[in-house]
C-alpha cells in the first residue's frame, strides 16, 4: 500500500514524496480499498432528517411495545374481562398517551393525571435513540445538534397524533391536541439529553452569564430538598397506614392480575406523590376531589378511590403549631440554596440577598410547573380535580425559599469570600 498523509480536516491523500508508488502498489482490488475519511464539511452538510426519523420511529415503537407486554398479558391472564384483543391494543396507545399528558375522555368524564413515574420511559427511550443518532449524524456543534432534536421530536409529535387517531374508541377518546404537544414536549426534551449528552455539548452552559448559572443552581438545589423532603413524607405516612393501603388494595377484589395493575399504577404515581408531599410542606397542600383539601393547617377528605398509594393520606387534623413548623422546610431549603449563592457571588450582602429573591422566583417557577405536570382529572364529578394548584404552590414556594434564600445569601458574603 501507498504512505498515506492524514490531515485532520481532510480525506486520506497519497504521499508523493521521496517513496513513490508505482503502478503495481498503487493499485487496489475489490478486497483492498483504501481508508476514507468524511471531511468535515461532508459531514456537517449531511441531513439530520434520517437519523431523526429512525430515532423517533424507534423511541415511539419501543415505548408501545414496553407497555404492551404488561397490557396484552394482563388481558390474556384475567378471565373476567370481557373485551377483546382489538380494545387491549389500543388501550397500549391510551396508556401511551397518558403517559405523554394526553387526557382521555370517558363517559363519567376525563383521566388526566399522568403518572409521572410512566413518563420516564418516553424519555429514557428518547435519550437513548437520540444519542444514537448522534453518533451517527456524527454531531459536533450545537447548530447540528438543534437539527437534530427538532428532526426527532416533530417527527415524534406525529407519531403521537397517529397514535391517539387509532388508539380511540367509542367510549375512550384521547385529546388529540394534548397529544401532539405532549409528544412535542417529551420527544425535544428526550432527545435533547441524548444528543448533547453523545456529542459532550452538556458544558455549553458555561456560556450563561455567571449570575444566572448561580442563581439557577441554587434554584435546583432548593427544589431538589423541597422534592426529597416531599418523597421522604409520603413514604413515612404510607407505612404508617400501611393497614389501610391493605383495605384499599382489597376493597375491589382485584385478583392477582388486578393487584398487579394496582401495585404498577401505585408505583408510577410515586413522583406525583413526591409532588403532593412538597406541595403540603410548602403551606396550600392538595385536593383529592371536588370539596376536599389536604394541608398541614386542615385536612377534609372524603371517599376516595381505592388506589394503595392513597392510603398516606392523614386521617385525622394535624396540630395547628404543626402547619407552622412545616413551612421550615421550605425555609431551610431556601436556605441551601443561598449558601450556595452566597459562596459564588462577589457582589456585597445587598445585591446577594437580591439575587437570593431571584432564587425564589425560578424555585416557585420550577414547582408550580411540577404542580401542573403531577395534577388533574381522574373521572368525573368528585373526581375531576386531584393534586395541588400551580399557582398557589408556586407563590408559596417562591416567597419561602426566596426568603431563606435572600437571608442565607447575605449572611454567607458577610463572611466568607466567594469560591472561584
Amino acid at each position: 500500500m501507498c504512505p498515506v498523509a492524514r490531515d485532520r480536516d481532510t480525506a486520506w491523500e497519497p504521499v508523493n514524496g521521496p517513496h513513490r508508488c508505482d503502478s503495481r502498489t498503487a493499485m487496489t482490488t475489490t478486497f483492498e480499498r483504501p481508508a476514507v475519511r468524511r471531511t468535515a464539511a461532508a459531514v456537517a452538510a449531511r441531513s439530520p432528517l434520517g437519523p431523526g426519523l429512525v430515532a423517533a420511529g424507534w423511541a415511539a415503537g419501543a415505548g408501545l411495545v414496553t407497555l404492551g407486554v404488561p397490557v396484552l398479558l394482563a388481558w390474556a391472564t384475567d378471565s373476567r374481562s370481557g373485551s377483546g384483543a382489538a380494545a387491549a391494543t389500543k388501550a397500549i396507545g391510551q396508556l401511551w398517551l397518558l403517559a405523554h399528558g394526553a387526557s382521555l375522555s370517558v363517559p363519567d368524564g376525563t383521566v388526566g393525571l399522568t403518572p409521572l413515574g410512566l413518563v420516564l420511559l418516553p424519555l429514557a427511550l428518547l435519550h437513548r435513540a437520540g444519542r444514537h443518532g448522534a453518533r451517527t449524524l456524527e454531531v459536533r456543534g450545537l447548530r447540528q445538534a438543534t437539527a437534530l432534536v427538532v428532526a426527532t421530536g416533530f417527527p415524534y409529535a406525529l407519531l403521537a397524533a397517529v397514535v391517539a387517531a387509532v388508539s380511540a374508541t367509542d367510549a375512550v377518546h384521547p385529546a388529540p391536541v394534548q397529544a401532539v404537544v405532549g409528544g412535542l414536549v417529551v420527544g425535544l426534551l428526550g432527545s435533547a439529553a441524548g444528543v448533547l449528552r453523545e456529542a459532550r455539548l452538556l458544558g455549553e452552559t458555561r456560556r450563561l452569564p455567571a449570575r444566572a448559572r448561580h442563581v439557577g443552581a441554587g434554584a435546583a438545589v432548593a427544589v431538589a430538598t423541597l422534592l426529597g423532603a416531599g418523597a421522604l413524607l409520603a413514604v413515612v405516612s404510607f407505612l404508617q397506614h400501611a393497614g389501610r393501603a391493605t383495605s384499599l388494595a382489597s376493597a375491589t377484589d382485584p385478583g392477582l392480575v388486578g393487584g398487579l395493575t394496582l401495585f404498577a399504577t401505585s408505583l408510577a404515581l410515586v413522583p406525583n406523590a413526591a409532588v403532593w408531599g412538597m406541595a403540603w410542606l410548602s403551606g396550600p397542600g392538595f385536593v383529592v376531589g371536588a370539596g376536599t383539601a389536604v394541608g398541614p393547617f386542615g385536612t377534609t377528605l372524603g371517599p376516595v378511590p381505592a388506589l394503595p398509594l392513597l392510603a398516606a393520606l392523614p386521617t385525622a387534623e394535624a396540630p395547628t403549631w404543626l402547619g407552622w413548623v412545616v413551612l421550615l422546610v421550605p425555609l431551610g431549603a431556601g436556605a441551601l440554596g443561598g449558601v450556595l449563592l452566597g459562596r459564588r457571588v462577589g457582589d456585597g450582602p445587598g445585591r446577594a440577598a437580591l439575587d437570593g429573591l431571584l432564587v425564589g422566583v425560578v424555585a416557585g417557577v420550577g414547582t408550580g410547573v411540577l404542580a401542573v405536570l403531577s395534577a388533574g382529572p381522574l373521572g368525573g364529578e368528585r373526581m375531576a380535580a386531584l393534586g395541588p394548584s400551580w399557582w398557589e404552590v408556586g407563590l408559596a414556594v417562591a416567597a419561602e425559599v426566596g426568603v431563606g434564600a435572600a437571608a442565607a445569601a447575605a449572611f454567607v458574603r458577610r463572611q466568607w469570600r466567594p469560591l472561584r
